[in-house]
Protein backbone atom coordinates (compact mmCIF):
# COMPACT_ATOMS: atom_id res chain seq x y z
CA UNK A 1 0.00 0.00 0.00
CA UNK A 2 1.46 3.65 -1.04
CA UNK A 3 1.59 6.71 1.31
CA UNK A 4 0.23 9.95 0.40
CA UNK A 5 2.39 12.62 1.61
CA UNK A 6 2.44 16.43 1.49
CA UNK A 7 5.68 18.25 1.20
CA UNK A 8 5.29 22.16 2.13
CA UNK A 9 8.07 24.33 2.71
CA UNK A 10 8.41 26.82 5.45
CA UNK A 11 9.85 29.47 3.74
CA UNK A 12 8.37 30.29 0.92
CA UNK A 13 4.68 28.37 1.89
CA UNK A 14 4.28 26.31 -1.85
CA UNK A 15 2.84 22.68 -0.62
CA UNK A 16 3.10 19.35 -2.81
CA UNK A 17 0.64 16.69 -2.68
CA UNK A 18 2.81 13.22 -3.55
CA UNK A 19 1.92 9.72 -3.85
CA UNK A 20 4.64 7.19 -2.29
CA UNK A 21 5.45 3.51 -2.02
CA UNK A 22 3.45 1.62 -4.56
CA UNK A 23 0.30 -0.67 -5.09
CA UNK A 24 -0.98 -3.71 -5.35
CA UNK A 25 -0.70 -3.33 -9.24
CA UNK A 26 3.27 -2.61 -9.20
CA UNK A 27 4.01 -6.39 -7.81
CA UNK A 28 5.01 -7.25 -11.90
CA UNK A 29 7.43 -6.33 -13.67
CA UNK A 30 5.48 -6.13 -16.73
CA UNK A 31 3.19 -3.98 -15.33
CA UNK A 32 5.90 -1.42 -14.21
CA UNK A 33 8.09 -1.47 -17.18
CA UNK A 34 5.70 1.25 -18.83
CA UNK A 35 6.35 3.83 -16.57
CA UNK A 36 10.13 4.65 -17.04
CA UNK A 37 11.37 6.21 -20.79
CA UNK A 38 12.33 3.25 -23.27
CA UNK A 39 16.14 3.36 -22.32
CA UNK A 40 15.31 2.15 -18.96
CA UNK A 41 12.16 0.13 -20.47
CA UNK A 42 14.78 -1.60 -22.92
CA UNK A 43 17.40 -2.87 -19.96
CA UNK A 44 13.96 -4.20 -17.54
CA UNK A 45 13.55 -6.09 -21.11
CA UNK A 46 16.81 -7.54 -21.11
CA UNK A 47 16.80 -8.26 -17.19
CA UNK A 48 13.24 -9.81 -17.91
CA UNK A 49 14.43 -12.12 -20.56
CA UNK A 50 17.61 -13.35 -18.62
CA UNK A 51 16.17 -13.77 -15.81
CA UNK A 52 13.22 -16.92 -14.66
CA UNK A 53 12.20 -14.54 -11.60
CA UNK A 54 13.24 -11.00 -11.88
CA UNK A 55 14.05 -10.19 -8.11
CA UNK A 56 13.16 -6.08 -7.90
CA UNK A 57 11.65 -3.54 -5.55
CA UNK A 58 9.53 -1.04 -6.86
CA UNK A 59 8.05 2.29 -5.26
CA UNK A 60 7.29 6.34 -6.24
CA UNK A 61 9.88 8.28 -4.56
CA UNK A 62 10.44 11.71 -3.69
CA UNK A 63 12.00 14.02 -6.25
CA UNK A 64 12.98 17.73 -6.86
CA UNK A 65 12.33 19.06 -10.53
CA UNK A 66 14.71 21.87 -10.84
CA UNK A 67 12.67 22.08 -14.42
CA UNK A 68 9.12 22.63 -13.32
CA UNK A 69 10.21 23.84 -9.91
CA UNK A 70 8.10 21.01 -8.15
CA UNK A 71 8.43 17.84 -5.80
CA UNK A 72 7.32 15.43 -7.82
CA UNK A 73 6.63 11.53 -7.42
CA UNK A 74 8.87 9.48 -9.40
CA UNK A 75 8.82 5.78 -10.22
CA UNK A 76 12.02 4.25 -8.56
CA UNK A 77 12.85 0.37 -9.35
CA UNK A 78 15.70 -1.55 -7.86
CA UNK A 79 17.09 -4.97 -9.35
CA UNK A 80 17.58 -7.11 -6.76
CA UNK A 81 19.87 -9.37 -7.80
CA UNK A 82 21.84 -6.58 -10.09
CA UNK A 83 22.17 -4.02 -7.40
CA UNK A 84 20.77 -1.56 -10.06
CA UNK A 85 18.64 1.07 -9.74
CA UNK A 86 16.37 3.39 -12.21
CA UNK A 87 14.50 6.46 -11.39
CA UNK A 88 11.29 7.60 -13.73
CA UNK A 89 11.58 11.35 -15.34
CA UNK A 90 9.05 14.15 -13.98
CA UNK A 91 5.59 13.41 -15.16
CA UNK A 92 4.66 16.72 -15.65
CA UNK A 93 7.78 17.82 -18.04
CA UNK A 94 9.59 14.20 -18.71
CA UNK A 95 13.12 15.95 -17.64
CA UNK A 96 14.96 14.52 -15.17
CA UNK A 97 14.64 14.60 -11.33
CA UNK A 98 17.40 14.49 -8.14
CA UNK A 99 15.98 11.68 -5.56
CA UNK A 100 15.10 13.25 -2.42
CA UNK A 101 17.01 11.02 0.39
CA UNK A 102 16.29 13.52 3.61
CA UNK A 103 13.74 16.21 3.22
CA UNK A 104 14.89 18.19 6.09
CA UNK A 105 18.41 18.64 4.10
CA UNK A 106 17.06 19.20 0.59
CA UNK A 107 16.58 22.73 -0.98
CA UNK A 108 12.94 24.23 -1.55
CA UNK A 109 13.29 23.99 -5.75
CA UNK A 110 11.10 27.15 -5.43
CA UNK A 111 12.75 29.33 -2.96
CA UNK A 112 15.90 27.69 -2.87
CA UNK A 113 15.91 27.36 1.18
CA UNK A 114 16.28 24.05 3.29
CA UNK A 115 13.14 24.57 4.81
CA UNK A 116 11.05 21.38 3.28
CA UNK A 117 8.97 19.33 5.69
CA UNK A 118 6.67 16.37 5.14
CA UNK A 119 2.93 15.14 6.45
CA UNK A 120 1.90 11.66 5.96
CA UNK A 121 -2.27 12.68 4.80
CA UNK A 122 -3.12 8.93 3.54
CA UNK A 123 -3.19 5.83 1.80
CA UNK A 124 -3.65 5.10 -1.88
CA UNK A 125 -3.30 1.30 -3.45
Amino acid sequence: MGVIIDVSCASCGKTWHCRTGSGIMHGELGAVKSLFPMEIRQKLDSYEAETELPLFDFGYRLAVCEHCKSVESVPVIKLLDKEEEYAGLCEKCGKGTELIENIGETRCPVCREASLSEEETGLWD
